[in-house]
């Protein structure tokens, strides 16, 4: 039987896993973005980001309940985890952006790469001395 098989060729179409974990990573990356830059030290919670994440996957699986936001939705929540209490939506981007990038996620091919949230650097003191 095995003789009949045709193989697969090299570089062929994604998985349905591999299709999963793309658009998770998509998701994700977005709802980084947003938590970074809209009320960034407003407290988050748990129920308000699943259904960030919920409405990103519908949007991303075109609007459709036949488009697969329900698994992304739900791989994209399992790989990020529960939000703690008290946790701002800015801390938790960080999170978010570590899950995305590794689900495979490029940033560095997002225009919007300046909003990936880091932990900034401490102010240095202007000297009085001018150049």
């Amino acid at each position: 039987m095995s003789q009949n098989l045709i193989p697969r060729p090299l570089g062929g179409t994604q998985g349905v896993t591999g299709e999963r974990e793309s658009k998770a990573a998509q998701v994700l990356a977005q709802v980084a973005g947003l938590l970074a830059t809209e009320q960034p030290e407003a407290v988050l919670d748990g129920i308000d980001f699943a259904v960030l994440v919920g409405a990103k996957a519908y949007e991303s699986g075109g609007r459709s309940c036949h488009g697969g936001g329900p698994s992304v939705s739900r791989l994209a929540l399992n790989r990020v985890g529960d939000v703690p209490a008290g946790v701002t939506r800015v801390e938790f981007a960080v999170r978010v952006a570590q899950a995305a990038a590794a689900l495979g996620y490029d940033w560095t091919a997002d225009d919007n790469r300046r909003v990936i949230p880091t932990i900034p650097a401490p102010r240095r003191e202007e000297s009085g001395a001018a150049q």
